[in-house]
C-alpha cells in the first residue's frame, strides 16, 4: 500500500487529502488541521497518507517531570528525571480523545511507525487504543506495551431534557442545591460569546489562564498557543468560546466543539485565586451541559481530569488506554514492568440523578 508522510502542511496537496478525509469528522478537516499546525510550530506535525487512509500525529519533545514519583527504580527515576524525550504521538497531542484519522481500508500500524522512526529521531512511540479497532496486528506486537490512562468523562443527554431546568430536575435534591449555590456564587460573573476583537484583546490574559491549568501535568509537553482561536472562530460556526468576567475582567475561558451529535468541551483556561469564591469551574461545567441540551446532541465530552468532581454532574467515565513502545531497548525493559503498574487514580463515582438517565 502506498505510505507517504508529509511533515509540513505547505507541502501537502490539499485534494489528496480531502479525497477520502470524511466529511462528518471535523477533527481531520484540512483547514482545521492547517490552523493547528501553523500556531504550533514548537513541535512538528505528521500528515499520513496510506492508501485510501488519513492519519493526523505530532512529535514533540517532552520533560517527564513528576513521572518518577511512581516509581521506586533508582535506575529509572534517574533517567527520566535527568532527561527530555522525544515522543512520537499518532493522534493530536491535544485532543487525545477524538479520532484524528479517516479509515477507509485496512492498514497495519506498523508501517507508519517505521517509516516515521526511520526518518526521525524518536525516544518513545504512543498511539491510541480507539486506533487499533481498525488494526488487528498491534495486538500480535510484543513491543508495545498497553497502558490505561485516565478515563474521559462523558453525560448522556437525555431526550427529555429541553432545558437545563429539566436537566436539574432530575438531579437527586443534594445536587439540585448544589447547582442552585454554583449559580448564586457565580453570579457577579458575566458570560461572553467571544469574538475574535476579544480575542485579540485578552490574549495575554487566555493565555495565561490556559498556562495555569496545564501547569501542573506531570507531563511537560509542548504548549498550546491560544492564537489558533481567532482562526477557528473565523472559519468554523462549530466552534464556540466563552469568557467569564468579573467587571472588565476576565477570570476564566472554556471552548466547545460540537462534531455531529457530540459536543466536545475543552480548552478551559482558569484563575484559580478566584476559581472557590465564585465557583467559576462549576458554572463552566454547567454551561456546557445547557448548550449540549440547547444544541440537541447526544453526548457531552468533558475529557479528562477531575473525573470524580465531574460525576457530580452526572458523568460517567469511559476507559482509556495508550500503546507505549520504547525504542531503545534498555529503557523498554526498564519502562515494561514500571508501566504495566501504572493505574489510573482511584476515585468514587457519584450518582447524582433521581433515576437511571
Amino acid at each position: 500500500m502506498n505510505l507517504k508522510i508529509n511533515y509540513d502542511i505547505s507541502t501537502l496537496d490539499i485534494d489528496s487529502w480531502e479525497k477520502y478525509s470524511k466529511n462528518e469528522n471535523f477533527f481531520t478537516n484540512y483547514n482545521f488541521l492547517k490552523h493547528f499546525s501553523e500556531n504550533h510550530k514548537n513541535f512538528e506535525h505528521l500528515f499520513v497518507l496510506n492508501g485510501k487512509n488519513r492519519f493526523y500525529g505530532n512529535i514533540f519533545n517532552v520533560k517527564v517531570k513528576g513521572l518518577s514519583d511512581y516509581s521506586s527504580n533508582f535506575i529509572l527515576k534517574s533517567l527520566l528525571g535527568l532527561f527530555n524525550f522525544n515522543f512520537f504521538y499518532l493522534t493530536n497531542s491535544f485532543i487525545t480523545n477524538v479520532n484524528s484519522f479517516d479509515v477507509n481500508e485496512d492498514f497495519d500500524t506498523a508501517d507508519i511507525v517505521s517509516k516515521v522512526t526511520n526518518e526521525r529521531k524518536i525516544d518513545f512511540v504512543v498511539l491510541p487504543d480507539f486506533l487499533f479497532e481498525n488494526d488487528r496486528n498491534i495486538n500480535r506486537s510484543k513491543d508495545f506495551i498497553k497502558i490505561e490512562v485516565e478515563e474521559e468523562m462523558m453525560l448522556s443527554i437525555s431526550n427529555t431534557w429541553k432545558e437545563f431546568n429539566s436537566y436539574k430536575s432530575d438531579l437527586k435534591t443534594k445536587y439540585r442545591k448544589k447547582i442552585n449555590n454554583i449559580f448564586k456564587n457565580s453570579s457577579p460573573l458575566k458570560i461572553k460569546l467571544l469574538e475574535i476583537s476579544d480575542i485579540v484583546k485578552y490574549r495575554s490574559e487566555m493565555q495565561n489562564l490556559y498556562d495555569n491549568v496545564t501547569s501542573n501535568s506531570k507531563f511537560q509537553g509542548p504548549k498550546f498557543n491560544i492564537d489558533i482561536f481567532q482562526c477557528l472562530i473565523k472559519d468554523f460556526n462549530n466552534f464556540n468560546i466563552y469568557g467569564y468576567f468579573l467587571d472588565n475582567q476576565i477570570l476564566a475561558f472554556s471552548s466547545e466543539f460540537s462534531n455531529n451529535e457530540i459536543l466536545y468541551s475543552y480548552f478551559v483556561g482558569i484563575n484559580y485565586e478566584f476559581n472557590k469564591q465564585y465557583s467559576i469551574y462549576e458554572r463552566i461545567l454547567c454551561e456546557s451541559i445547557s448548550n449540549a441540551i440547547a444544541q440537541k446532541k447526544k453526548k457531552l465530552i468533558f475529557g479528562r481530569t477531575a473525573n470524580e468532581f465531574k460525576s457530580n454532574f452526572g458523568a460517567i467515565p469511559e476507559k482509556s488506554y495508550v500503546y507505549f513502545k520504547a525504542q531503545n531497548k534498555f529503557m523498554a525493559l526498564l519502562l515494561r514492568r514500571f508501566l504495566s503498574k501504572i493505574k489510573p487514580k482511584i476515585w468514587v463515582q457519584r450518582n447524582p440523578f433521581r433515576k437511571n438517565i
